[in-house]
């Protein structure tokens, strides 16, 4: 039986999804749990409080009952570099070694401190203007390093490192099988990261430094809210204008008003190249899509059907986890990297 594991490691949630595959395309959930990511672990976390993290791994697999050892990880948006660049038609072994040369103008670290890939996501038969796009993605060693050290210390073998937009892109695939243009939005804690794809690739990414954490924050500061106050209004009254006067929506509008603005002017710079597609879909990941009330505002201000992500689509599961339904949006990271 071959089991695929998927670790996602949030900023305030860690989420484990073990799949059983059958076949190519056939899948049955095994476990699927979360627990809240020790605080300060990723990016300046001391070597001392590495051996803590892992311990904390350890206990999560443990107490999810996870089978599997070799595990698939996602590296936060925010610090790695993706692109859809084009390039003209080249073999994979010249361009493996063009964009060694190309790829200097699209990350802002010397290229022997990252390590780099690539996806060809369409041969320039198949695009509009003759070019061949690609999908180029690079990560600082160190954080690479300092992942596979701490889960290496958890007994967990790394088979796997990417994305969490490529991850989430992947478990939501089933949603976007008949449609022309769909932008998924992962509303994170810390960033709100969007990839537009077209016939189900992808033809544009982008990271924005704003997420649930910024809501949050609005309530403190113009609401007086205390911070474990602002969380709960935010999970039970978000963003329905019916509640509390609408106040709790006035309050954070200004960052729901960026985020918006930030997927208007992607889709402006997409639409720019591809004029005749029209946007079909606009689908809600993270565990920010879990706000009362998100899919009428998301739909009311870009105008669009809008969805919540459901990765469980073609994954069957036993009764034990209808519990997951409701946990969606929160596990399309961790299912996607068990679908590799």
């Amino acid at each position: 039986m071959q089991t695929l594991l998927g670790l996602d490691i949030g900023s305030h949630t860690m989420k484990i999804v073990e799949l059983k595959k059958q076949g190519n395309t056939a899948y049955t959930l095994l476990t699927a749990a979360s627990a809240p990511t020790p605080p300060k672990v990723i990016g300046t976390t001391p070597e001392f409080e590495i051996e803590s993290f892992a311990q904390s791994i350890q206990k999560f697999i443990k107490d999810a009952k996870v089978k599997s050892r070799s595990v698939h990880i996602a590296l936060p948006e925010s610090q790695v570099f993706t692109r859809v660049i084009e390039v003209p038609q080249l073999s994979r072994q010249e361009l493996a070694s063009s964009l060694k040369w190309e790829a200097e103008q699209y990350i802002p670290l010397p290229l022997d401190q990252v390590n780099m890939d690539f996806a060809i996501l369409r041969e320039a038969k198949d695009t509009m203007n003759n070019m061949m796009q690609v999908l180029l993605v690079a990560a600082p060693k160190t954080l690479i390093d300092k992942y596979v050290s701490f889960l290496e210390l958890a007994g967990l073998a790394v088979v796997s490192v990417e994305t969490e937009i490529i991850s989430a892109t992947r478990a939501i695939l089933p949603m976007v099988s008949n449609t022309k243009t769909a932008i998924l939005v992962s509303l994170g804690a810390q960033t709100t990261d969007l990839a537009i794809l077209r016939d189900g690739v992808i033809a544009f990414t982008r990271s924005i430094s704003a997420g649930g954490e910024a809501l949050s924050r609005a309530l403190v500061q113009i609401l007086g809210f205390k911070q474990h106050q602002a969380e709960e209004f935010k999970r039970t009254y978000g963003l329905n204008k019916q509640h509390l006067e609408g106040r709790i929506v006035e309050a954070v509008k200004p960052i729901m008003d960026t985020i918006i603005s930030e997927i208007k002017r992607s889709l402006v710079f997409y639409q720019e190249k591809y004029k005749t597609d029209q946007l079909d879909l606009l689908i809600l990941s993270g565990g920010t899509a879990k706000l009362p009330g998100i899919v009428a505002y998301m739909k009311e201000y870009v105008g669009v059907d809008v969805q919540i992500a459901n990765p469980w689509i073609g994954i069957q599961r036993n009764q034990q986890f209808a519990f997951l339904d409701a946990e969606a949006p929160m596990f399309t990271v961790a299912a996607g990297l068990a679908r590799l």
